[in-house]
């Protein structure tokens, strides 16, 4: 396992962190308690977290905020959190295809500093 084609797409999934909360770098927390390895998501994946992004932004025509793993009931996907108009939008892309899954208006953009990011 090259550590080389991991840590840069690890950078990616650091953009705006504290808006995903205490999930954390290694790992992602699914609803049932368990725990899903993002380094081994990344490695698997057949898209990388800048062409996840890429995808979000260009879907919602705004700017990335934040960036993960989400895993809902063991289904894998990148979540992008983008911001247009002053709305968070949850854009969920799937690892394997590129496609998104779901897109969602999260919310009112109310950080104080979301200009600045």
């Amino acid at each position: 396992m090259s550590s080389r084609k991991i840590i840069p797409a690890l950078m990616a999934a650091t953009i705006a962190f504290g808006s995903f909360g205490a999930a954390g770098l290694a790992f992602a927390k699914e609803s049932k308690g368990q725990e899903t390895n993002e380094a081994q998501v990344m490695q698997n994946a057949k898209i990388t977290m800048q062409q996840a992004i890429a995808t979000a932004e260009q879907a919602v025509g705004g700017k990335a905020t934040g960036s993960g793993i989400d895993d809902e009931n063991g289904v894998v996907t990148f979540e992008v959190e983008v911001v247009k108009d002053g709305m968070g939008h949850k854009v969920l892309i799937d690892t394997q295809t590129g496609k998104i899954t779901k897109q969602v208006m999260a919310s009112a953009d109310n950080d104080d500093d979301g200009d600045n990011d």
